[in-house]
């Protein structure tokens, strides 16, 4: 079974699904987890992810941590089947072979990550853009994150994919990223914060606060029109490559900003991008990484896609609603702390870059153990 059907050709997972995956099942050797084992799944991480927000110290977590871990987000994804293919150590296109310990790729991309973590940050701080990292990284790191996204989920990381090798994916779909990012800093400027004038400062069109709502609302339907969630390229797959990535670009274009200019007319700005968007990006994530699009696999799209983006919106409002129970202690520790986040903006921080990420870290990683590994997803048609 392939993750994409013939209008995608040389998309990255579908080379995943036909190059190892079956052989990182078979050394499972065991049934794929129930609704149950995956509801515990998800539990655990979020325990997990609850107590790091609350132990690391505040201060260290929300102005360093936190802003750095955008460039764990991009190499999570550089370095996994969506871009590289698993490249260097993780299945399929990696070292690692069936029989081998998980602990492999596992701890192997994970120094990576950590290390692209480290050299990310001291360079946009350094040499180039010469940014504070913090508040400053945010606005620079949503960008890094909207454009990885749309580089693996979009493109499929078009052409590399094609033609190159797996560490020329990988090295080269990353530089193509950290290019458009740099690109896309020139359309923001920094008017309305006390960084405003800044030799930092790019003066262009979208003020960063308003630009990274935005973004945030972009992603949203970048990740619902992605290759590997809710509606899995459906239907710009029907035009062949590049027309139907140019027009997948160009309508998660509009519809992020519809939505984001919309909801501003009857919501607070951190309700919208954070609580309401966040909520939903993380939803579709879990729904579509961790519970492999249940129930609704047994469909074809755009039944399954529909199905999938009705089931996710309605649980993000469960999602907010239960956040605001579960980041009361830590929001406290960020108002003594005094730093400018509100309920939205943790519980968002929390969803993102700490369940997603870790989840995604032990899903591509550590292959699931100790659950049998995930495969790819079904095809849409």
């Amino acid at each position: 079974m392939t993750a994409m059907n013939d209008g995608q050709q040389g998309a990255t997972v579908a080379v995943t699904a036909d190059n190892g995956m079956s052989g990182v099942k078979a050394t499972a050797g065991t049934e794929a987890p129930g609704i149950a084992e995956l509801g515990l799944y998800l539990l655990v991480f979020m325990a997990i992810s609850w107590g790091m927000m609350f132990f690391i110290p505040t201060p260290f977590l929300f102005t360093v941590l936190l802003p750095a871990s955008f460039y764990v987000l991009y190499s999570l994804v550089v370095f996994s089947p969506l871009v590289s293919g698993g490249w260097p150590f993780a299945p399929p296109l990696g070292s690692w072979r069936p029989g081998q310990s998980w602990l492999k790729p596992g701890v192997g991309t994970t120094a990576l990550l950590v290390a692209v973590a480290i050299a990310g940050p001291l360079f946009t701080s350094t040499i180039y853009p010469r940014i504070p990292l913090f508040p400053v990284g945010f606005w620079w790191g949503i960008i890094l994150f909207t454009v990885t996204l749309w580089y693996s989920m979009v493109w499929n990381g078009w052409p590399l994919n094609q033609k190159c090798s797996p560490a020329v994916r990988g090295i080269g779909g990353g530089l193509i990223i950290l290019v458009i990012t740099a690109l896309l800093w020139q359309l923001v400027n920094l008017s309305g914060t006390p960084f405003a004038g800044a030799p930092y400062d790019p003066r262009g069109p979208f003020q960063a606060e308003w630009f990274f709502g935005l973004l945030v609302w972009i992603i949203v339907w970048i990740q619902a029109f992605s290759n590997v969630l809710t509606f899995q390229q459906w239907p710009y797959y029907k035009l062949g490559e590049p027309w139907g990535q140019i027009a997948n670009t160009a309508a998660a274009i509009v519809l992020g900003w519809l939505c984001w200019t919309t909801s501003l007319t009857f919501m607070g700005p951190t309700f919208s991008f954070a609580a309401v968007a966040g909520s939903i990006i993380g939803m579709q994530n879990f729904h579509g990484a961790i519970f492999g699009y249940y129930p609704f696999q047994k469909y074809s799209q755009p039944k399954r896609g529909i199905c999938n983006f009705v089931t996710e919106i309605a649980l993000a409002f469960v999602w907010i609603a239960l956040l605001r129970v579960l980041m009361q202690p830590i929001v406290a520790k960020v108002q003594a702390a005094g730093l400018p986040f509100d309920i939205n903006v943790v519980s968002v921080l929390y969803t993102l870059h700490f369940i997603a990420l870790l989840t995604l870290i032990h899903n591509f990683y550590f292959l699931r153990a100790p659950l049998p590994p995930s495969g790819p997803p079904p095809a849409p048609e």
